[in-house]
């Protein structure tokens, strides 16, 4: 319910002031959310850099500062040799790290972290 998956039956939920039981609110709250689901959300012939680019775009980041923020991504999460790899062909702990990488795209304020690193080197 939190992430905006599963809409609540009854209740209150409000995040950062959005109502979550309003469409306009629930769609407000997304931009201050970032989520990492248990099982990858990748795109199998998207390479590291395109999600990248794709979830930047998403969070409406500024073209003039896209390149730096995924720059320093990929490599505080290890993965920028893998920059033009398709997920498909990453390996798990790969995948966990994009996916980590996506949900923390645009320094949100609220992150949701499910098994982040399963299936990552120590």
């Amino acid at each position: 319910m939190i992430t905006g998956e599963v809409l609540p039956t009854e209740g209150l939920m409000h995040i950062i002031g959005n109502d979550m039981l309003t469409p306009g609110g629930l769609s407000n709250a997304r931009k201050y959310i970032g989520y990492c689901p248990q099982f990858d959300c990748l795109y199998p012939t998207l390479t590291v850099r395109e999600h990248l680019e794709l979830y930047a775009s998403l969070k409406g980041i500024d073209q003039s500062k896209r390149e730096h923020i995924i720059l320093k991504l990929m490599d505080d999460m290890g993965i920028k040799e893998y920059e033009n790899i398709q997920s498909q062909n990453l390996s798990g702990g790969n995948k966990r790290k994009l996916s980590v990488s996506m949900a923390i795209m645009g320094n949100p304020p609220i992150i949701f972290l499910d098994e982040p690193s399963t299936g990552v080197d120590p």
